[in-house]
């Protein structure tokens, strides 16, 4: 029998080397395939995956409740005027707090009945903020759905570029107008900036 015969007849050693380099490479495709989904996912939920949906859900909610969203402005704004040295001013259905400057902590008051039922008649919205830092806006925040967290802003001196212009550099993703003076905001991906930016 010719050797080359022989050598047909015998099974085919496998060297560890060859071995050991199709195991890595099934292993990083493996991993990588992994990484791809669970970053694919976090950034369905997380990013601008639900920017569409969520910005149609509150831009509806903001159309059935313009007048209460106006009503809202308009409290916020003699609450202003109120304590015009405030550095935050946040009120939400139970309490409105103000930080004055100098002070050790906010000074909260229970919100009077007539307060709660301007402020039940927004949709969603688990506080109304205000820092004279943000020159004249006020923020609604919406903090009961599941995070990130979105916003609609008041500005009523800002145009639709203006209002942009101040998310790009605040950090916001994303925007969409809802009328003059009216923007949703959202979200912040950077936990740290959020916090920055909402104290």
């Amino acid at each position: 029998m010719a050797r080359s015969d022989l050598a047909d007849l015998m099974p085919h050693r496998r060297s560890p080397g060859r071995v050991l380099v199709v195991t890595l490479l099934v292993v990083t495709a493996g991993y990588l395939a992994w990484r791809v989904a669970v970053l694919a996912g976090l950034e369905a939920h997380f990013g601008s995956g639900f920017d569409e949906q969520r910005f149609n859900r509150l831009q509806q909610e903001y159309d059935r409740r313009e007048d209460a969203f106006a009503r809202a402005d308009a409290r916020m704004r003699k609450l202003i005027a109120e304590h015009p040295r405030a550095e935050r001013i946040d009120w939400s259905r139970y309490r409105t707090c103000v930080r004055e400057p100098g002070r050790p902590s906010d000074t909260c008051t229970t919100t009077p009945p007539r307060d709660q039922k301007v402020y039940d008649a927004l949709w969603g919205v688990s506080v109304i903020l205000y820092q004279p830092k943000d020159e004249g806006r006020t923020f609604y925040r919406f903090y009961h759905e599941d995070p990130p967290r979105y916003t609609i802003m008041r500005a009523p001196e800002d145009t639709a570029e203006e209002a942009e212009e101040y998310a790009v550099a605040h950090g916001f993703r994303s925007t969409r107008p809802l009328g003059p003076g009216w923007t949703i905001l959202g979200p912040i991906d950077d936990i740290g900036r959020e916090e920055k930016q909402f104290p």
